[in-house]
């Protein structure tokens, strides 16, 4: 599995965070990079594939993208949004009646990630189809124009 986010990433985005009493993040890296990887197998993958292979094969589930071929430097900003609003905070945060400081976190990192993963599939996912070691133009071409398509 490529390395989407470090926690020199994560700070990026929140300067403070290693002040919050976590001593190790490797978990919620790991876990963020998993579901990153997850959404993309479901909302981009089979549509991808439609074009590529034959739709009884699809059914079948014999063609799983490899975690290796997408640009990571792409997903590293949703990856970030991710670590942060579905794994840090969720232990930060207290969830009483009353919102604190790291549930209005959460709750904006999780917005974050949705926006930013939409972004990036109407973009066009990088990846390397081909295993040459880069991304041509065909390969991150988006799967999605927003038409309805019959």
């Amino acid at each position: 599995m490529p390395t989407l986010l470090t926690i020199a990433d994560i700070q990026d985005y929140e300067p403070d965070i290693l002040n919050y009493g976590i001593a190790d993040f490797d978990e919620e890296i790991s876990k963020a990079q998993s579901d990153v990887f997850r959404d993309l197998r479901i909302r981009w993958w089979p549509t991808q594939q439609i074009g590529l292979y034959d739709l009884k094969y699809l059914a079948q589930g014999n063609i799983e993208p490899d975690e290796d071929m997408y640009n990571a430097s792409q997903l590293t900003r949703a990856a970030v949004y991710n670590c942060l609003g579905f794994h840090v905070y969720t232990k930060l945060t207290k969830m009483d009646a009353e919102q604190d400081l790291f549930e209005r976190k959460m709750e904006f990192y999780r917005k974050e990630y949705e926006r930013e993963l939409d972004l990036v599939l109407r973009d066009g996912v990088e990846y390397d189809h081909d295993s040459s070691g880069n991304v041509t133009d065909t390969e991150k071409a988006p799967t999605s124009f927003l038409r309805l398509k019959r």
